[in-house]
């Protein structure tokens, strides 16, 4: 998708209408217009990147600081329980814009979304070899 007609890219310009919670020469957050739960916000670069597959790490140390303060800003807005981060990279992560963005979405322990691991997940350990061989494989990928 080109910067033109990425709809991020319009928030960004201002050519479509956000409700912003704070931006700065970097990055914008704004509220998601499909929110998962009261108070769920985005953290997007402003300038335009697909995801963290070709993102500067300049960009990314910025916006980790600023989704902190966000996450911290969701939560006590909301006085939830816990802020959910997540950002997806690719179609098979379920990334369905591609433009970098970071969601922050407030949950509470019931709550029916969130991170959740598959049933009998930790019956058994994986065996150290195993997992030796995929950090040696992740280590060298360059």
């Amino acid at each position: 998708m080109s910067e033109e007609n990425c709809i991020f890219c319009k928030i960004i310009r201002g050519e479509i209408p956000a409700s912003v919670v704070f931006e700065d020469d970097h990055c914008l957050a704004f509220m998601d217009v499909f929110p998962i739960s009261e108070g769920h916000c985005l953290l997007i670069p402003k300038k335009h990147f697909v995801n963290m597959f070709d993102v500067d790490p300049e960009v990314v140390a910025h916006l980790a600081k600023r989704l902190s303060d966000l996450s911290k800003r969701v939560q006590k807005a909301t006085g939830a329980q816990g802020v959910l981060n997540i950002v997806a990279n690719g179609e098979g992560a379920g990334q369905d814009v591609f433009h970098l963005h970071l969601h922050a979405i407030p949950r509470n322990k019931n709550s029916p979304f969130g991170f959740r691991f598959p049933p009998n997940y930790r019956d058994s350990m994986a065996p150290r070899e195993v997992l030796d061989q995929i950090a040696d494989k992740i280590r060298n990928a360059v």
